[in-house]
């Protein structure tokens, strides 16, 4: 039988700009080097048994993410994490790591909504009250189309049932805009995706200047994702 464990980490810093593919190699190298007992898929090529939630858009950063990993035989959780973090580089940290008991719903088909934080540098002419007005006439909209890149072309998308939240602040030169979104197999809304619309129109900024941080991964009911077991 083997032992499922859930994990929580956070990939930040340089980390942010490596694909959800390399995210997975360098898990598995970490996770060879700190010689857990891995357990493996069956098949001609077998392979670490690793599945994430969500994957992070290149150039976003995580601070709540997760994973489930396979061992052969069992681990006290906190043996796990240390021995993975002094195996991990800068900008990739295991927080937490717990043994889950009996069956378990996959992590992808868990998620369905994400929260998020983008900052950037406040223009002299947005204070917190345009701010405020520009989200709320933004957020009334009955629709919010968007062009959506597919392999067939360019379609239209609204992406407005897709946005649970939307609010922002400012602190001294910075404008944080805050999102939930939903996210997941059943609909997946991209924080770029709302910062392009909120800019057309409602604020003069450039979206390529935000920096983004995915801050949270819900279930149904805006559970944790350690709340399932």
């Amino acid at each position: 039988m083997l032992n499922l464990y859930r994990i929580c980490y956070k990939k930040v810093g340089p980390m942010r700009y490596i694909s959800h593919l390399d995210l997975l190699r360098t898990m598995e190298r970490g996770s060879r080097r700190a010689r857990l007992p891995l357990a493996f898929t069956q098949g001609f090529n077998p392979h670490p048994r690793i599945s994430f939630a969500a994957p992070l858009p290149v150039g976003v950063q995580g601070e709540d993410e997760y994973m489930d990993l396979e061992l052969e035989s069992p681990m006290q959780a906190p043996v796990l994490v240390e021995r993975l973090n002094t195996c991990l580089p800068y900008g990739l940290e295991i927080l937490e790591a717990r043994e889950v008991k009996g069956a378990a719903p996959s992590l992808m088909g868990m998620v369905e909504q994400a929260t998020y934080a983008a900052v950037t540098i406040r223009p002299a002419d947005i204070n917190e009250k345009s701010l405020i007005s520009s989200i709320k006439a933004f957020m009334e909209q009955q629709e919010v189309i968007i062009d959506k890149k597919t392999k067939k072309g360019t379609k239209a998308k609204d992406i407005r049932p897709g946005i649970v939240k939307l609010s922002g602040d400012s602190k001294e030169d910075r404008l944080f805009i805050y999102m939930t979104l939903k996210t997941g197999s059943r609909e997946n809304v991209r924080p770029e995706e709302v910062l392009r619309a909120l800019v057309k129109g409602y604020l003069p900024l450039n979206v390529e200047e935000f920096r983004i941080t995915r801050t949270g991964l819900y279930a149904a009911g805006e559970r944790t994702l350690f709340a399932e077991f």
